[in-house]
């Protein structure tokens, strides 16, 4: 069974994604704030992370996780798809996109929208790289 580690701080999303990933027979972590993420993801071992933005104590909490996954040799070829809403917020300048991927800014697999419906979310090429459940 393949495993996905989910961070993010709405805990509505969390669950949305996760229903849908463990209908599909994927086994499902998360946590709900950056404290000790690489910790955690560490020790689920998970086979791609989904990855927020935004989190109340730091807006751009995720960037430095993604960075911190990278920098970590035990974990740092775990895919990563960051889901967010920061372009529908208008936090920073301009938009976020897969055009904005790169190994030190943005070091990311995949970079989406939230709000995903379960078709999409299921269909999303990035569930291709962890391979079948």
């Amino acid at each position: 069974m393949k495993k996905i580690y989910i961070i993010d701080d709405d805990r509505d999303i969390v669950e949305s994604i996760k229903i849908v990933l463990e209908s599909e027979e994927y086994e499902v972590a998360a946590q709900y704030d950056e404290v000790n993420s690489i910790e955690n993801i560490s020790n689920f071992g998970p086979d791609l992370i989904i990855l927020d933005v935004m989190f109340p104590e730091n807006e751009s909490a995720g960037f430095d996780i993604a960075r911190d996954i990278k920098s970590c040799d035990a974990i740092k070829d775990i895919p990563i798809i960051m889901l967010s809403a920061i372009n529908e917020k208008g936090i920073y300048a301009g938009t976020f996109s897969n055009q904005d991927k790169d190994d030190s800014f943005l070091p990311v697999s995949e970079f989406v929208e939230k709000l995903l419906q379960r078709p999409e979310c299921l269909a999303h090429p990035i569930l291709l790289v962890v391979g079948p459940k």
